[in-house]
């Protein structure tokens, strides 16, 4: 306003003096009127100024605020009539009530602001003109330099009070505006957070749900108890039920409330505020049992002491049920699979098992080493579908199954198709299972095979070869079809080893089975010269991912070439007697004794080992030691104890050495404080040694 008055004083100023001196100068009018035309010129600017420039300036801006309507129309009327009243009656009076066009100027500018006031300072302004044109009231008796600086002055005045009283109404209304303005913005960023907190609560709520995780606060002062929804879902409690300290501690088990207690007590008496976990099960309303896993903190007051108590518990339920589960059926699959391979002349043998990574079901990997009645040797691994205590205890049923047909002394192909008719039969085409049977004759290294929907096996040579033995695939076992298995055969030869396995060694997700194949005989030929033992250990380490999903099983067995030299060592139990058997026929087979002659010197080694067993220990006591060479044409064998003998139990025993020595050239029997020894001998005419 300050600017406003300087700037139009100043312009009013600069334009009278030059108006009138132009005027004067060119004898328009006379040097002695110069100041009257001086002021009536500088009236004229200052009201074109103060006044009628603001009320044009307003016009453009009307749109801008809002028309009247209603009973503000009426008001706007009211106003104009009182308004040109009070300018008429102060304006032609010459009483001093000048003061009572101040409120109805501030009327103007408070109700209706610059569309109200400009208007308003024009009627004065005009009314006070044609006063002045006309000497009433208070231009009475003015000259007309004085009728001029009352005029501008009481314009000036009026404009300038009708300004102020508008700038301070806009300028409250502004700030008016702008505090809606920013209480609309507030209230909608409220509404914004609030909306955002909502899908937080709720998303929060849904992660619970999904997790079985609550959270809990708890007012040590008070008693109050708050929960999450979950907490109530947990418990199996309506979210309204009343919630107390006391009740949900009564939910605890005995044996597992006590330890709750105490952990409280001790926080509270000790003002701690680290509470250690716990896992608890409670028991609902309905009987149901739950098992929770709950963590806590203490939040302390000033003073130290408890305040608040705040924590989360967890249902663990099913994740512990899932963990018995794998546990047994872990359990139930590794009592289901060899304790310890045979120990055979001729061929050695190593396997592994690896369950899947832990929180995976166990799954229904297995294999077996069967010695057969015939003196071959049946190699079988297989893989049950599916996975958990299901599965393992169908590969507990099929391995029997297996091992059973298999000491029947059926052929492989039947073998096989009769364990596939059990499962089928059992489970009506709804279990499935592939397996490789795998039979080796010892005496001519001949594989017979049988596949059942299994990976084939790995044959590694001595020279560092690699090759899958290829036979034909038939249907895995227990589904409801009938086509006969079929049977394929392979010529070994001493040193080779075989590699049979299960898919969880060479199946991965980012791999193809094809790469996977290639992989394992690449790995396999770098480790050929290892110990068949140290092999499988390479074969996991570098084919098995640390977080494998599946379960792995390998057996590899190896064929040894013959020794000189058979060493074997044995229980003092007669179930050990078929096996002592079985590896001299094997060990003889790789010397090329006859067929007569080593049954005698098979006979005569069995009969040697039984007395040992009979005679020199009781139930379940000793072991006996067999030891067999070849030199130069002659077998050698040698059956020692470090037993006490005792005489037999009646007459019809005793006969054993007489049949020794039936069956032998020459038979030396040695008896001392350390044992008992039976020293053989034999010449065989068709004897080729090394």
């Amino acid at each position: 306003l300050a600017i406003v008055f300087l700037a139009a004083l100043g312009s009013t100023l600069i334009s009278a003096t030059i108006g009138a001196t132009t005027l004067v100068v060119s004898h328009a009018i006379a040097e002695a009127r110069f100041l009257g035309a001086w002021s009536v010129w500088s009236a004229g600017d200052a009201m074109g100024i103060l006044v009628v420039a603001p009320f044009l300036l307003t016009l453009r801006t009307i749109r801008e605020h809002p028309i009247p309507r209603g009973w503000k129309v009426l008001e706007a009327i009211a106003l104009g009539a009182v308004l040109v009243g009070i300018s008429f009656l102060i304006l032609v009076t010459d009483l001093p009530i000048l003061f009572l066009l101040l409120p109805v100027l501030g009327w103007a500018a408070w109700r209706f602001q610059q569309p109200g006031a400009a208007p308003a300072a024009l009627v004065v302004s005009l009314f006070a003109t044609w006063a002045a044109v006309e000497r009433q009231g208070l231009f009475a008796g003015l000259t007309l330099s004085e009728e001029m600086f009352t005029l501008q002055a009481f314009n000036a005045t009026v404009a300038l009070t009708s300004f102020f009283f508008a700038a301070i109404v806009g300028e409250r209304l502004r700030a008016r505006r702008a505090l809606e303005e920013a209480a609309a913005d507030l209230e909608e960023r409220v509404d914004l957070r609030t909306t955002e907190l909502s899908i937080v609560n709720e998303r929060l709520a849904e992660s619970q749900e999904l997790s079985h995780l609550g959270s809990w606060d708890w007012d040590v002062a008070t008693g109050v108890v708050n929960w999450s929804l979950e907490m109530y879902r947990i418990h199996g409690l309506p979210p309204d039920a009343p919630i107390t300290f006391e009740r949900v501690v009564d939910f605890a088990v005995p044996e597992d409330r006590a330890r709750i207690q105490a952990n409280v007590a001790r926080a509270v008496e000790e003002r701690r505020e680290v509470i250690p976990d716990i896992e608890y099960r409670i028991v609902r309303d309905d009987g149901s049992m739950r098992t929770l896993y709950g963590k806590a903190r203490a939040i302390p007051s000033t003073d130290g002491s408890v305040m608040r108590m705040v924590g989360t518990v967890q249902d663990v339920t099913e994740r512990r049920e899932l963990e018995r589960e794998q546990r047994i059926a872990d359990t139930l699959q590794r009592s289901l699979l060899p304790e310890q391979l045979p120990d055979l002349v001729g061929m050695s043998f190593a396997a592994r098992y690896v369950p899947a990574e832990e929180g995976s079901a166990a799954g229904g990997d297995w294999y077996d080493v069967i010695e057969l009645p015939d003196g071959g040797v049946a190699l079988v691994i297989g893989d049950v579908a599916g996975h958990g205590t299901e599965a393992a205890s169908v590969m507990g049923q099929v391995r029997m199954a297996v091992r059973a047909f298999s000491l029947e002394g059926h052929p492989a192909r039947v073998v096989v198709g009769r364990v596939h008719d059990l499962l089928r039969s059992l489970y009506e085409g709804e279990q499935m299972v592939t397996m490789l049977y795998l039979v080796v004759d010892p005496t001519t290294w001949e594989a017979t095979m049988v596949n059942a929907g299994h990976p084939a096996s790995l044959l590694l040579d001595a020279a560092g070869g690699a090759t899958y033995l290829a036979s034909p695939i038939g249907l895995p076992l227990g589904l409801n079809w009938s086509l006969p298995y079929e049977e394929s055969i392979a010529l070994l030869r001493p040193g080779a080893t075989l590699v049979l396995f299960t898919d969880g060694l060479i199946d991965r997700r980012d791999i193809a089975i094809e790469e996977g194949l290639e992989r394992l005989r690449a790995v396999a030929m770098d480790s050929v010269g290892l110990d068949i033992d140290d092999l499988c250990g390479v074969l996991l380490v570098d084919l098995v991912p640390a977080n494998a999903s599946d379960d792995v099983a390998i057996l590899a067995a190896r064929l040894d070439p013959v020794q000189e030299r058979l060493s074997l060592h044995i229980p003092a139990d007669p179930a050990k007697l078929r096996s002592v058997r079985r590896n001299i026929a094997r060990w003889l087979s790789g010397h090329d004794v006859s067929k007569q002659d080593a049954d005698d010197i098979i006979l005569a080694s069995s009969e040697a080992c039984a007395n040992s067993i009979e005679h020199a220990y009781g139930p379940g006591e000793g072991s006996v030691d067999i030891e067999a060479e070849v030199d130069d044409g002659e077998i050698t064998i040698v059956v020692r104890d470090t037993g006490r003998w005792r005489a037999a139990r009646n007459g019809d025993r005793g006969r054993g050495l007489p049949l020794i020595e039936t069956c032998m050239d020459s038979c030396v029997f040695t008896r001392g404080n350390e044992g008992t020894e039976l020293r053989m001998t034999r010449r065989v005419p068709r004897l080729t040694s090394g």
